[in-house]
């Protein structure tokens, strides 16, 4: 409910812009050569989105076709296979965006596994296992994999769907990934334009 109400308003303030853009003024200053040119129809203007704003959730606040297109923004994303994709579609056919589903899957990995080798279901205690289990062990990139290794007495270091992690001691990972998306003639995400960028470094963690 909350993020509908955040895509709601962030559709007015884009509709509104959009709009009072599209006016021009009386003093020439739509950009023209001429100083006495006005604008008396719409016109693109240039909207760049992060995070919340950007997902076919905005999209589906505007009407007319083409509203929104060629409109660009980056959001937390990370190149998902259609295997996961595939899976997340199982269990929600109606999922319209994929943010944060790759953090989201590796940050239920990663609290099993630390409750899995402090051996208690408890924050306060498992906490402090969350770092190691990203960084510094034995490679693996599946719960059972992983699993298997920390029953085994040994030290693992997963690799999630996200990218490698390796979280720095303030718990954050040291890697991550951003999506550049652009909206299409349809106001929905044209996934054939998106764009990834991995920033950080591991050798931070």
């Amino acid at each position: 409910m909350a993020r509908r109400k955040l895509v709601r308003a962030v559709a007015v303030v884009g509709a509104t812009l959009i709009a009072v853009t599209a006016c021009g003024s009386d003093d020439g200053g739509g950009g023209g050569t001429d100083p006495t040119e006005t604008s008396d129809g719409p016109k693109q203007v240039k909207v760049y989105g992060t995070d919340g704003n950007v997902g076919n959730a905005l999209g589906t606040e505007f009407t007319d076709p083409g509203s929104l297109i060629n409109m660009k923004g980056t959001t937390p994303l990370t190149e998902l296979g259609d295997d996961f994709t595939s899976r997340l579609l199982e269990i929600d056919p109606a999922l319209e965006d994929y943010n944060y589903a790759g953090e989201s899957y590796d940050a239920a990995i990663i609290i099993a596994l630390s409750a899995e080798i402090a051996r208690t279901n408890d924050a306060n205690v498992f906490k402090e296992q969350v770092n190691g289990v990203t960084t510094g062990g034995e490679k693996c990139t599946d719960y059972a994999a992983c699993l298997a290794i920390v029953q085994a007495g040994g030290d693992v270091d997963y690799d999630g769907i996200s990218g490698p992690l390796e979280f720095v001691d303030a718990g954050e990972p040291s890697v991550a990934s951003f999506g550049v998306l652009q909206f299409g003639e349809d106001n929905a995400i044209d996934n054939d334009q998106t764009t990834y960028v991995v920033i950080g470094d591991p050798a931070n963690a």
